[in-house]
């Protein structure tokens, strides 16, 4: 049973306390509160924890944010060095000057709201998810530890992330591309109806290729750090074969004769791989041309090459479950997601 108790703090103020015994019988104290009433109910939930078996040592709930953090991060290794770039890039931005010395159970679900709102009036939707997450997780393995009973930011509400509309190109548009790019056309019809990623495209050997078969096997990824490719596992840390189209293959082969089976396919000056084109690069140079000639021509980013090869194939006939299996969607539901609209165009075209 807890006991409450009045007294005065060294200016002479009136406050209370609760005195109360863990379930070790050890005597523990809890101050100050400003009013019996905010005493009195601090003590009746803290009373039902002790009762229930859900009452956590106050020490432990001590741990710091940045605890979590150290302790966290060393285990996220696997991850891409784009993801890892981004999530530490976060923390350090925007979680740790925030909640680095808050002890973990002193967040509550408001203050984190506060911090998700103070943030997403001065930042991008994906921003504040990133960072919200952060927090989430680091509180997530405090629930885990034992060091608080529930995520206080299980409830927080963030800011939706707007969806950046698909951009599609057609089987003519794409050759059109391709035939004005004065570097790297094959890249381009590669990207272009395989829908592979730009960093798995970059990251492609000679010996990843059987253009025999028309096929490709997706194992590693390229990714740009610093203005600098590196090589590393595919986003999905998953690898896939992949289909080449006859018309494809046939560009590769005199690209790729001469080459050693651990050579990269395409590669930079240096023999590296090539990094994400930027905006004054050869790529959107080729973009500019094509729009300058054909009006229908959209001003496109390397990725929407992925979206033209999805369209294409859609437009082709094939099923949800072979071009999931071409982009290397997790699930069929995010290629749903993603080209639903172009299914209902198709559907359109068939009962017309």
């Amino acid at each position: 049973m807890a006991s409450i108790k009045r007294y005065k703090n060294a200016a002479g103020k009136t406050l209370w306390r609760v005195q109360y015994r863990d379930p070790q019988g050890k005597s523990r104290t809890k101050q100050p509160f400003q009013t019996k009433t905010a005493a009195e109910a601090w003590a009746a939930t803290n009373t039902t924890a002790l009762t229930q078996g859900t009452w956590i040592n106050p020490e432990r709930q001590r741990t710091t944010i940045k605890h979590l953090w150290d302790t966290w991060w060393p285990s996220q290794r696997h991850l891409a060095a784009s993801s890892s770039r981004a999530i530490e890039t976060s923390w350090a931005t925007h979680v740790q000057p925030a909640w680095q010395h808050a002890e973990v159970g002193s967040v509550t679900t408001e203050t984190a709201q506060r911090w998700v709102d103070k943030l997403a009036a001065q930042r991008s939707p994906s921003t504040v998810q990133r960072a919200h997450g952060i927090l989430k997780t680091l509180l997530e393995e405090a629930v885990r530890y034992g060091y608080i009973t529930a995520n206080p930011c299980a409830s927080t509400r963030v800011p939706a992330r707007q969806r950046r509309a698909v951009v599609t190109l057609t089987k003519q548009q794409v050759e059109d591309l391709a035939a004005t790019s004065r570097r790297f056309p094959e890249l381009l019809l590669f990207l272009g109806y395989t829908g592979a990623r730009w960093g798995e495209a970059a990251a492609l050997t000679v010996g990843d290729l059987d253009l025999a078969r028309g096929r490709a096997r997706i194992t590693k990824s390229a990714t740009t750090i610093g203005g600098k490719a590196q090589i590393g596992t595919t986003k999905t840390r998953a690898s896939r074969t992949i289909a080449i189209p006859k018309r494809v293959a046939e560009a590769l082969a005199p690209v790729v004769a001469s080459k050693r089976p651990d050579a990269l396919v395409w590669s930079n000056q240096d023999g590296g791989p090539l990094t994400t084109p930027s905006r004054r690069s050869w790529f959107h140079t080729a973009v500019d041309r094509c729009m300058a000639a054909d009006p229908t021509f959209p001003p496109i980013t390397p990725h929407d090459l992925r979206h033209a090869a999805a369209s294409i194939m859609i437009a082709d006939g094939h099923s949800v479950l072979l071009v999931q299996r071409q982009l290397g969607h997790a699930s069929a539901k995010m290629t749903l997601d993603t080209y639903a609209h172009l299914f209902d165009r198709e559907l359109d075209a068939l009962s017309g």
